[in-house]
């Protein structure tokens, strides 16, 4: 996956074009019920499974989130063992890409200091990535080992020493009942045998996800299981740790409900010396809520835990799966708002209490003025030119044919007041109930009052003109497939439609995202008129490839220098943010990310003879390839393969039967391509 490299590799990377964009995680702070996450534009967390461990022998816990799409989310611990300050990094650590929800789990499976990592995918497999470097600058490559395949499937690997004898024993979660493998090995060479698939005959329910942590300082491990339902049952142990005993205890731990897909994980996040809990989460059904990871902070000891509830937004902004966002000037302060409509049928609001420059999002509120549409799609616009914003959400399928509604509102530019118009704004349009409504709003003739696009998953791009004034506005049908934008390859993709004048030439140019692929955000130039649109396609990737299906894309200067941002909504329910830098210097505004440089080869000894060195820094966690080509093309030599931290890495390359002449070493790393030539004299 090299072409997702130049965007996921570097939290700020930037790229050149006409137009330059830089993706960025943590420069725009929000805040909710106190709380700041660490990455508010990650882009959410769908099912995330939460692992802790010290993987730069820092002293300090970094934390890893598996997810639903198959990767591992890896953020780095920038602060301390009692002050965490977590900085995302990348989004497919060590270059994992299975098919679906990917469970991580650190542990040394071979003693040799240093962590390897072991996970499980979407199917009854576990996998194993060893640790082929040091405790500190860790190089994982994939040993093409499946430690265990089903049945019984083995969900959220577990690897513990449940018999006290010195070498790891493996867990995992069976739909709702937990595998046990035991290590007939030794700590060095593992070796893993079935013992049950039903241990200690526990039923979960389904999604069984196990967590063993000695949690009351007794010298044993005890058991936590998170299930489908979001609720964690837990077992103490009354026995001993070399011989358990595990006693039913309670069915909903501390009363934690998560809302589906529970995964605790339990580790002391603040230096404190008890165990805090992290749950992973994501809520099914159709009463979808916000939130990615919860945090519970331990008030209590290391013999007695007591749970206080941080935040349900631990790392991320989350509205939940499939929510969409809109933003507006709502408060009439001459700075965006932003709008999350939930997965439900509820609206978030997020006040900017920062400036037209320099943007802070402070969450208000999950239920604005009792706005309630079931999975719908906002977008604001002035639509009887009173000077404040009215309210059009689309709406989806569920059930049946979906209506268009429109909010007026009654308020003032200050204090906003909406109370429903219509909840069919275009009636005999849409019949079918297999389509989902995405408005957008634009002038697109230049006459000065707001015409009505409709994007929708039935290969239809809508248009609808405003034949009536700024004043009262009236919608007709003018096409319903406008200037050819679908794509014939989108048959069943959803198409997400916003206008932005892109080039400043004065004219609206059009970008479309869909749910159909991987960021695929498509850039259409107008290269007509502001009276006479005519809509050329430029680019199927404006924004770059990464791991995110649009949902909602809203244009705006964010920053106050005259471009457009983008800030748009993803399918897994969080946001991330572009950053306009056309024609600036990319100098990222957040100290803790320098501009990332990249890898440069140094040569040693060159010439040479026997032994020649390669050696080069990283400056950002990459997907590494180390290798050696003969003046043909040949490959002679693969010096490394895997996921490097940054640091600095040095690799010998056996030349002593290698033919005299002129060699090259090939470095690629981060979506870059570093060649070295290498002289061997005989």
């Amino acid at each position: 996956m090299k072409w997702l490299m130049i965007i996921v590799i570097f939290p700020a990377l930037c790229w050149a074009q006409e137009f330059q964009f830089c993706q960025e995680f943590d420069t725009i702070p929000v805040e909710i019920n106190g709380w700041r996450p660490y990455a508010s534009w990650v882009g959410g967390l769908s099912e995330s499974k939460v692992a802790m461990s010290d993987i730069d022998g820092d002293s300090d816990l970094d934390l890893f989130v598996g997810v639903f799409i198959g990767t591992i989310l890896y953020f780095q611990n920038m602060g301390n063992a009692n002050d965490a300050d977590f900085v995302f990094q990348i989004y497919n650590f060590a270059g994992i890409d299975v098919d679906s929800r990917a469970n991580p789990c650190f542990r040394d499976m071979d003693a040799d200091g240093d962590l390897d990592l072991v996970f499980s995918d979407g199917f009854p497999h576990v996998l194993f990535y060893r640790n082929d470097g040091t405790a500190s600058q860790p190089e994982f490559v994939f040993t093409d080992s499946i430690l265990i395949t089903g049945p019984p499937w083995c969900r959220g690997p577990e690897l513990v020493d449940i018999d006290a004898d010195g070498d790891l024993d493996l867990f995992g979660g069976s739909w709702g009942q937990v595998s046990f493998f035991r290590n007939v090995g030794s700590a060095q060479n593992y070796n893993f045998g079935l013992v049950t698939g039903n241990f200690e005959g526990i039923n979960v329910g389904d999604k069984a996800s196990p967590e063993f942590i000695d949690i009351d300082a007794d010298g044993d491990l005890d058991l936590f299981i998170g299930n489908e339902a979001g609720r964690i049952w837990h077992y103490r142990n009354d026995g001993t740790a070399q011989n358990y005993n595990f006693t039913y205890v309670a069915n909903n731990y501390n009363n934690i409900d998560v809302g589906g897909y529970a995964s605790p994980e339990f580790a002391d996040i603040d230096g404190d010396g008890d165990y805090d809990l992290l749950v992973g989460r994501e809520q099914p059904g159709p009463s979808l809520s916000p939130g990615d990871i919860y945090y519970y902070r331990n008030t209590g000891t290391p013999q007695q835990a007591q749970w206080e509830l941080v935040t349900k937004n631990y790392i991320c902004l989350d509205g939940g799966n499939q929510a969409q966002s809109a933003t507006t000037d709502i408060d009439a302060d001459a700075d965006r708002d932003l709008f999350i409509q939930l997965a439900g049928n509820n609206l978030s609001y997020y006040q900017n209490v920062g400036t037209q420059v320099s943007a802070f999002y402070e969450w208000i509120t999950d239920n604005y003025q009792n706005v309630h549409v079931s999975y719908a799609h906002p977008k604001f616009g002035d639509l009887d030119s009173d000077g404040d914003p009215d309210l059009l959400m689309g709406e989806a399928t569920i059930p049946g044919p979906p209506g268009l509604y429109l909010f007026g509102n009654r308020g003032t530019p200050q204090t906003a007041s909406f109370s429903l118009y219509s909840s069919n704004l275009v009636p005999g349009v849409f019949t079918q109930s297999t389509v989902t409504i995405v408005p957008t709003l634009a002038d697109i003739d230049n006459d000065n009052d707001l015409d009505l696009f409709i994007g929708v998953g039935d290969a239809h791009f809508y248009y609808f003109q405003n034949t009536g004034s700024p004043l009262l506005p009236q919608f007709t049908l003018a096409s319903s497939n406008w200037q050819n934008v679908y794509p014939s390859n989108w048959a069943n993709g959803q198409l997400i439609p916003e206008f932005y004048d892109i080039d400043h030439d004065g004219d609206l140019d059009l970008f479309c995202g869909t749910l159909r692929d991987w960021n695929q955000l498509r850039f259409y130039r107008n290269i007509g008129t502001s009276y006479n649109a005519q809509m050329v396609f430029v680019d199927s990737t404006f924004l770059g490839e990464g791991f995110n299906h649009f949902t909602g894309v809203d244009i705006f200067d964010i920053d106050g220098d005259g471009d457009g941002d983008f800030l748009c909504s993803t399918y897994n329910g969080g946001m991330v943010f572009f950053r306009n830098i056309t024609g600036e210097s990319p100098v990222h505004p957040d100290p803790k990310r320098p501009a990332p440089s990249y890898p440069r080869i140094t040569i040693l000894p060159n010439p040479g003879n026997s032994t020649i060195a390669a050696s080069y820094n990283l400056q950002a966690a990459s997907q590494v390839s180390l290798k050696v080509f003969d003046i043909t093309g040949r490959l002679t030599g693969t010096l490394f393969y895997g996921f490097q931290l940054p640091g600095t890495y040095s690799f010998s390359w056996d030349a002593a039967n290698k033919a005299a002449g002129v060699y090259v070493v090939r470095l690629e790393a981060g979506g870059e391509v570093e060649v070295s030539k290498a002289v061997v004299v005989k």
